[in-house]
Order: C-alpha cells, then sequence, then structure tokens
C-alpha cells in the first residue's frame, strides 16, 4: 500500500510540474511574440530609413554628376 501512496504522490508531482511548465511555456510565447512584434516595428523604421538615405544618396550623386559635367564641359555654362 504504501508503494501505491507513493506513486499516487509522484505522479500528482508530475501533474504539477506539467501544469507549472504550460503555463510557462504560454508565458514565454506570448514574451516571444512582443519581442518579434517589437522587432519586426524596429525593422520596418530601419528599412525605411535605409530607403531615405539611398534616395538622399542618389540625389547627393546626381547634382555631383551634374557639378563634374559642368566642370568637364565649362564653355557649355557660359
Amino acid at each position: 500500500m504504501e508503494l501505491i501512496d507513493r506513486l499516487e504522490q509522484r505522479l500528482e508531482s508530475l501533474l504539477e510540474e506539467v501544469e507549472t511548465l504550460k503555463s510557462e511555456n504560454i508565458q514565454l510565447k506570448e514574451e516571444v511574440e512582443v519581442s518579434l512584434s517589437v522587432l519586426e516595428e524596429e525593422n520596418r523604421s530601419l528599412k525605411e530609413e535605409l530607403e531615405q538615405e539611398r534616395s538622399t544618396k542618389e540625389a547627393v550623386m546626381g547634382r555631383i554628376d551634374g557639378l563634374l559635367s559642368k566642370l568637364s564641359n565649362p564653355s557649355d555654362t557660359l
């Protein structure tokens, strides 16, 4: 009878542990989802900034090309 009692206690202990682990797993999944959401927003923001930098660079390069063209053909501007 003592073995059955110990087995029941161990089984109940394991079931409690499983429930605790399930709860922790749910909490961790929620934390991961929140973290992913934050990272996705940051990634979107960084992509927008990068695209703005590329546009600015292209505009500056175009202006530099225009200045170089003027230097190469000074008679065209006068």
